[in-house]
C-alpha cells in the first residue's frame, strides 16, 4: 500500500513541496528562494556527476562533426572510436534522452554511455538534434532521419561500417530510433534501413499516449509530449498514434532489445511491456531486460549487480546483432 502511494500522482512530482514552499515565501521570501537555488544546485550536481557504473575512464576523445545546418545553427555529432579494432566494423548512432525538449550530446551521462559502448569495441556515434518548444516532433524527427543518413553516406570518409549500424537511445532518443525503424520497415523502404541491424531502447516510450495514462503520472513527461506534438491526447489522438512506434510494427521490423526499470517515474514500465508483447506477437526477434527496483535513468542511479549486468547483456546483444563486414 506505501509503495503504491510512494509512486503516485503527488510524490512522483514532489507537488508535497508545494505547500512548504508557500509557507516559507510568506514567512520569510528571502529563505524560499535560497531553498529553490539550493534544490536547484543539488539537481545540476547530480545531472554533472551522473555516470555509468562500470565507465572505462581513461583518455578518450570525441571528433566532432557537423551533419546540418539548419535556422543559423549547426547540428553536430561526436564520434567516440575503439582502442581495440576487435568489433571496429559496428557503428552505434546513439541519441540522447530528456523529453524531447531537453539534453544533448555530450552531457556527461552520455559521454559515459560512450566510453562504456567504446570500450567494448564499438564505435559511437552521439547525435544532436533540435528541441521541442521551439521545435516540432516533425522537425526532430527530420534531424534524426538526416544524422542517419549523413553519417552512413560518409561512412567511408567518418571511417565508419555502412554495413553494421545500431540505433541506440534513452528515453526520448530510444523512441526516435523506434520510430525511424518502425516507419520505414513497415513501407519496405529498403533504401532508409541498408546496413540497420538492430535497436536498443532503454525506457522509451512506444506508445506515446501512455505518458498520459494512469500508470504514468509525470507532468515532465506529459509537457514535452505535448511540447512536441502541439496537441495533447483528448485533442488530438491520432497525432499521438501518428508519432507512437508501436502502430508501426510489421513482421518485418528488425530485432529490438528494450530495457525498462519497473519503478520508472517517467516512462511508464507498462509501456515497454506493451511493445514487446506486441513484437512477439509479429514474431519479431527481441530481448526484454528490466530492473526490478530502478527508476527512469537508473543505470547511472544504481551501482548494483543487476545494473551492471543489463549493461553487460546490452553489449552482447549488439554483438549478436554484428554481420561479417566482408
Amino acid at each position: 500500500m506505501f509503495k503504491k502511494f510512494r509512486r503516485s500522482w503527488l510524490l512522483s512530482n514532489k507537488h508535497y513541496l508545494l505547500p512548504l514552499f508557500i509557507l516559507l515565501v510568506l514567512f520569510d521570501g528571502v529563505l524560499a528562494l535560497s531553498g529553490v537555488f539550493l534544490a536547484l544546485f543539488v539537481s545540476l550536481f547530480n545531472v554533472l556527476r551522473a555516470r555509468l557504473p562500470i565507465d572505462p575512464g581513461g583518455n578518450w576523445e570525441a571528433e566532432t562533426y557537423v551533419y546540418k545546418k539548419i535556422d543559423d545553427a549547426e547540428l553536430k555529432f561526436d564520434v567516440w572510436r575503439p582502442k581495440s579494432s576487435e568489433w571496429n566494423n559496428a557503428v552505434i548512432i546513439f541519441a540522447h534522452g530528456g523529453g524531447w525538449i531537453s539534453g544533448y550530446r555530450n552531457q556527461p551521462k552520455n559521454i559515459s554511455w560512450c566510453r562504456f559502448l567504446a570500450s567494448k569495441g564499438f564505435s559511437v556515434v552521439s547525435i544532436d538534434y533540435r528541441l521541442a518548444l521551439k521545435y516540432s516532433m516533425d522537425d526532430i524527427i527530420e534531424d534524426y532521419s538526416d544524422a542517419v543518413s549523413y553519417i552512413r553516406n560518409e561512412s567511408t570518409v567518418l571511417g565508419l561500417s555502412s554495413k553494421n549500424i545500431i540505433l541506440m537511445g534513452l528515453s526520448a532518443g530510444g523512441h526516435l530510433a523506434l520510430n525511424f525503424s518502425a516507419y520505414h520497415t513497415s513501407q519496405a523502404n529498403q533504401a532508409a534501413m541498408e546496413g540497420i541491424r538492430g535497436v536498443v531502447a532503454y525506457y522509451s516510450p512506444s506508445d506515446l499516449k501512455d505518458l498520459f495514462s494512469e500508470d504514468d503520472k509525470s507532468i515532465f513527461a506529459r509537457f514535452g509530449a505535448g511540447s512536441a506534438i502541439k496537441t495533447l491526447p483528448q485533442f488530438d489522438k491520432a497525432a499521438y498514434i501518428k508519432y507512437s512506434p508501436i502502430y508501426k510494427f510489421t513482421t518485418n521490423m528488425i530485432p529490438v532489445m528494450a530495457v525498462h526499470g519497473r519503478r520508472d517515474e517517467i516512462v511508464p514500465y507498462s509501456s515497454s511491456v506493451k511493445m514487446i508483447r506486441r513484437l512477439k506477437e509479429l514474431k519479431v526477434p527481441c530481448r526484454f531486460l528490466v530492473h526490478k527496483t530502478g527508476g527512469h535513468g537508473f543505470e547511472v542511479r544504481r551501482k548494483d549487480y543487476r545494473t551492471t549486468k543489463i549493461l553487460e547483456e546490452t553489449a552482447q546483444f549488439i554483438k549478436n546483432l554484428i554481420q561479417d563486414d566482408g
